[in-house]
């Protein structure tokens, strides 16, 4: 009542005086906001920005000529999106070539975000990639070198672990256990070159898994890395540990220093089933006649991603004979990938350009001579057709000689949970 009494009494002036100053404050703040807004649409020059831009441990004076914003969309991908910015292939490969080593490509999602900062010599200064789930990567040069780092923004990190047998199926052993079944998925990528997890599993099998979990005010919010596995395969144990050198190179390795990773993908996609495997005798069911089948067929639904199985360039994309929508992607060691039977092609797939291990280059189809929705996957070497299930493939680099040490402590610290003994002691240095 007081204040409704005092406010009565005010002469008008001073009301006048009190609306005019509260419009004042008002539009300042209209303003301020105006002038961010339109400061972070237009292209910004390096006279606006400061070598903390890109990169908070940047020291040395830098000029950005160009900033490249986008986002992943729909049915689409890193590769996709760059080359919508019509940046130069050579550059993509770069950006894709480094970025992949911190980043699995196959996972960008719609919506994750991304910028570039070039500089006037039209080199990368910096990449930035930001995912839906509160993760930053970054690269940011130095000399000839990228600088590799990853961020969870306002996470809290804890490491944990799992582990268990097979009794029905690996996925029914690991769904009880994890937070997030997506640790399935990147146990499945990190032993992808030695095992495959849609056919390979038996009832017997054990694993354990060490992992990162992160939280949001104690509140689960997505798992990480997986720092250390192991997966016990029809008695022999296949381990993997990640492990990031001095370099900045990272990757995952087994016990004793060599990569797990290899030139080619065991399998391009997610099948059901191999519903015809290689063979120099095989009666056609359409054709009905007995002649070679120099490739293997994966059974999958319609539309089911196909992803280049190693790096290289698209020598062929089109129709081809019986063979339908077609894909032929030329890979180093004089090795050819063949896909067939697509039902359409990946964004940006197009002769002559670059793919990155793992980008969708097509989906599952039943086009050309073909009497269900499948994938014709074949292999050539040196000219002669192989056979993918049996073909000996080189592995990536091992630890570098003079790392070595450096790894071994760290496959240390880690063995005595693989090994079976209490992971209490362990879990608690690590957190």
């Amino acid at each position: 009542m007081i204040l409704e009494i005092s406010y009565v009494k005010r002469s008008k002036m001073e009301r006048y005086r009190s609306i005019f100053s509260t419009i004042m404050v008002i539009a300042a703040v209209a303003v301020f906001a105006a002038v961010l807004i339109a400061t972070n649409r237009r292209p910004q020059n390096p006279d606006e920005i400061s070598a903390t831009a890109i990169g908070p441990e940047r020291v040395e004076s830098v000029e950005i000529a160009t900033i490249y914003k986008g986002n992943i969309s729909k049915n689409s991908s890193l590769y996709a999106e760059l080359l919508n910015l019509e940046l130069s292939r050579d550059l993509i490969a770069n950006i894709t070539s480094q970025f992949s080593r911190i980043f699995n490509l196959r996972k960008s999602q719609p919506g994750d975000t991304f910028q570039i900062f070039m500089g006037s010599d039209e080199n990368v200064l910096a990449f930035e990639y930001t995912t839906g789930d509160w993760k930053r990567y970054r690269l940011d040069r130095e000399g000839d070198q990228y600088i590799e780092s990853v961020s969870n923004i306002g996470l809290e990190r804890t490491v944990e672990s799992v582990e268990g047998k097979v009794e029905t199926s690996l996925w029914d052993a690991l769904s009880p256990l994890l937070p997030d079944m997506e640790i399935f998925f990147d146990m499945a990528d990190v032993f992808g070159w030695e095992i495959d997890f849609l056919t390979e599993p038996r009832i017997g099998d054990s694993f354990k898994i060490i992992f990162e979990v992160f939280r949001k005010d104690s509140l689960f919010v997505k798992t990480g890395n997986i720092i250390a596995a192991e997966y016990v395969l029809g008695g022999v144990p296949h381990r993997a540990f990640l492990y990031t050198d001095p370099d900045g190179h990272r990757d995952y390795y087994d016990e004793n220093g060599y990569s797990l990773r290899k030139a080619l993908l065991k399998s391009p996609l997610n099948y059901r089933r191999i519903s015809s495997k290689f063979s120099y005798n095989r009666f056609h069911p359409i054709n009905k006649i007995y002649r070679p089948h120099l490739g293997v067929d994966y059974a999958a639904a319609i539309g089911t991603p196909v992803v280049a199985a190693g790096e290289g360039y698209v020598l062929f994309k089109g129709p081809k004979r019986g063979f339908g929508n077609y894909v032929e992607v030329r890979h180093a060691n004089n090795i050819i990938t063949c896909y067939g039977h697509l039902e359409y092609f990946g964004k940006g797939i197009a002769e002559g350009r670059r793919v990155a291990q793992g980008q969708v280059i097509g989906y599952v189809g039943n086009t050309g001579e073909s009497t269900g929705p499948h994938l014709d996957y074949r292999i050539r070497k040196n000219g002669e057709y192989v056979n993918p299930l049996k073909m000996t493939i080189p592995a990536a680099m091992p630890v570098k000689d003079e790392y070595k040490e450096n790894y071994h402590t760290i496959v240390t610290q880690y063995m005595p949970y693989l090994d079976s003994r209490s992971a209490d002691k362990l879990l608690a240095q690590l957190n």
